[in-house]
């Protein structure tokens, strides 16, 4: 086989693998609520949860999911009316400092039913359980740490 054949080989197996993973990731996470239902299988296998304990984390995840909902459909509004003043001839700085204080509301109007979603998933943990999260969590910061900027 020549050397520019051998290239193009490569270049379009390399696409192919690369597209199929797309959309295989795609299908497999199409939405949020699927990602939000395939983490909770996931973490009650790594967990080894009782019902009980199940039970709390697919209330959590509900409280999230809703809370997650929220958030889109004001932020739609936001997004559009960011435009707005972005074009027009002058930036209105109150209504930008209104939006910023809507969408801060809206946190902290979600943040009690989360926490204490959180609170009873968390409380209905016993001790390995909870050194297997905080395990994770360390693991995940370590991981960040990697890639945050020198200049942090």
């Amino acid at each position: 086989m020549k050397r520019s054949t051998k290239i193009i080989t490569a270049v379009v197996l390399t696409l192919g693998v690369a597209g199929g993973a797309a959309a295989y990731g795609k299908h497999r996470f199409g939405s949020p609520e699927s990602r939000a239902n395939y983490m909770v299988g996931y973490v009650s296998e790594e967990l080894s949860l009782s019902s009980t304990q199940e039970q709390s984390l697919n209330a959590l995840k509900d409280e999230i999911m809703t809370a997650r909902r929220t958030m889109r459909r004001q932020m739609k509004s936001a997004r559009d009316e960011v435009q707005s003043l972005i074009s027009s001839e002058r930036f209105d700085r109150e209504r930008a400092l209104e939006l910023i204080d809507g969408k801060a509301a809206a946190i902290t109007e979600a943040a009690p039913t989360v926490v204490a979603a959180l609170g009873n998933f968390l409380d209905g943990l016993n001790v390995e359980q909870k050194e297997e999260i905080m395990e994770f969590v360390q693991h995940r910061a370590e991981h960040h740490r990697h890639y945050k900027h020198n200049g942090e």
